[in-house]
């Protein structure tokens, strides 16, 4: 039974992610203007904060992806694409390009048809280089979310197609879901950093995506969606170390990588709560202290390799989810689109989804053959199954699987004997890849046996209170609903915020 430990009056407001920033300047005294301040009055401040900065030009961008965005392998990193290895200030640079992989330009993540002229054509903040080809394939199409009918770049890593985002139907630009809170605080930076002039955007599709307004400054379901990047994607030590170039560069930082909760005072569920700068941005657990009579005893981290540390959430699972076997002749499948492994099919069972993609050298397409009771499973194929942490699944073909077909599980071939194919061990979400041509009936799926979180002693928090939140360190908000999974939480009802630990 997992314990539900509950630490009171911790601290005043939820403003929280891991990770220390390498920043030498002391971030309270930069951003002291802003403190105290609330929703349409603290951007205002942003602005005032950051929008006076150097103008590095334009083909001072080039010089600054020498530092700004250098792979660990030491090649360009690539905003569009996975599968570029770009010398950066190499051959590559500015070169004429025919498909992905010929060269890099410079992007404006906000397109520059949008606001036309001036010191935003070279802020180093958004203009990021990605391979020529599928920046030109972006076009000024605005961010959003799609199946990638129009055009997806190698791997499926950027899509173009009809936005599928309620709000918004027109044809948008998906970046892999790696880079979209960093795409996401990057717009935050420039609603704030230009505050002066975004009202006035018209070109092109901006006044699609922003509403001309001083404030929120972007249409609803820009904004909804733009708010959720930021909390699925949080501020990672690239996006840190990136900052820190743009402030050596640029003299101003992006507040929201600093503070990665920000935005939600600025436009989401804290707007009306005061910002505070002595909060911390660094790793939240050494500043909340365990006593709430002695702040000066704060928490002692807990071991980050530990598989049970709170402090490393696990993924969520789905409480329906359960053990037995799924006979694929039985589901219902309905075709879906994977942004890494392509094309395939998806269903439901036990709670769990199952799926499957053809791999992109499969010329043959992934089918469902329900008719003959199985699925036919290509060679570099792809099977997963999501819902709940894995810890068995046994193959069952159809009687007439080709000798030698195998099924790669965890970096191991597993070859069928007696019809079967049998694996353990623990996997979230399971994943295998077909060696060769298997035809499989059924699988038998064993998932790890769930704990529901004991709530005890929540004194104080009323649960249909209409300011009850809860968030986990990453900002995530849980709607007022107790998460069912190990993590340590905040919750906040109205101006009282506790934390919470399940173990």
């Amino acid at each position: 039974m997992k314990k539900l430990t509950i630490f009171f009056n911790v601290v005043a407001v939820l403003l929280l992610l891991g990770g220390v920033s390498a920043s030498a300047i002391d971030l309270k005294t930069y951003y002291a203007k802003a403190n105290n301040k609330k929703a349409s009055d603290l951007k205002t401040a942003l602005y005032g904060i950051i929008h006076d900065h150097t103008n590095i030009s334009y083909d001072g961008l080039l010089s600054a992806y020498h530092e700004s965005d250098r792979r660990a392998d030491g090649y360009l990193r690539d905003w569009y694409s996975n599968s570029t290895k770009f010398v950066i200030g190499g051959p590559a640079e500015n070169h004429a390009y025919k498909g992905e992989g010929d060269g890099y330009n410079r992007e404006h993540l906000v397109p520059q048809s949008w606001f036309g002229s001036g010191e935003m054509k070279s802020d180093l903040v958004q203009v990021v280089p990605s391979d020529g080809y599928v920046n030109n394939r972006r076009g000024n199409y605005p961010f959003g979310e799609n199946n990638g009918e129009t055009y997806m770049s190698n791997n499926g890593y950027s899509k173009l197609g009809s936005c599928t985002v309620s709000g918004y139907s027109g044809q948008c630009f998906e970046p892999n879901d790696e880079i979209k809170g960093d795409i996401a605080r990057i717009y935050f930076y420039v609603l704030a950093c230009y505050e002066n002039l975004h009202p006035n955007w018209t070109g092109g599709s901006a006044s699609q995506f922003f509403d001309g307004k001083k404030y929120p400054g972007l249409k609803s379901w820009a904004l909804k969606m733009l708010l959720r990047w930021a909390k699925q994607d949080p501020v990672d030590d690239v996006e840190r170390a990136r900052n820190e170039v743009v402030y050596k560069k640029q003299k101003n930082r992006n507040p929201f990588v600093d503070y990665p909760s920000l935005c939600e005072y600025v436009w989401g569920d804290s707007i009306t709560y005061a910002f505070d700068v002595s909060l911390s941005h660094g790793q939240s657990q050494e500043e909340i202290p365990d006593d709430p009579d002695n702040p000066d005893d704060p928490d002692t981290p807990d071991n980050p390799v530990d598989p049970d540390n709170p402090d490393n959430p696990d993924e969520p699972v789905n409480p329906d989810a359960t053990s037995g076997t799924i006979v694929f002749s039985q589901l219902t499948w309905t075709s879906t689109k994977h942004s890494t492994y392509g094309e395939g099919f998806t269903a439901k069972a036990n709670g769990l989804t199952v799926s499957y993609y053809k791999a992109a050298s499969t010329v043959t397409p992934v089918s469902v053959e329900s008719a003959g009771g199985h699925i036919r499973f290509y060679d570099k194929s792809v099977f997963m199954i999501e819902g709940a942490e894995v810890t068995g699944v046994t193959f069952y073909d159809n009687g007439d699987s080709k000798s030698g077909c195998s099924i790669s599980i965890g970096g191991q071939s597993k070859s069928f004997n007696d019809g079967k194919i049998e694996w353990t061990g623990s996997m979230n979400p399971f994943v295998c890849t077909a060696n060769k041509q298997s035809r499989i009936s059924s699988i038998d799926v064993t998932i790890a046996e769930k704990e529901e979180p004991v709530v005890d002693a929540v004194e104080g928090i009323n649960e249909r209170a209409p300011f009850l939140q809860i968030f986990d360190m990453g900002g995530r908000s849980y709607d007022r609903s107790m998460p069912l999974h190990r993590g340590t939480y905040i919750v906040r009802e109205g101006a009282k915020t506790k934390k919470i630990i399940i173990r």
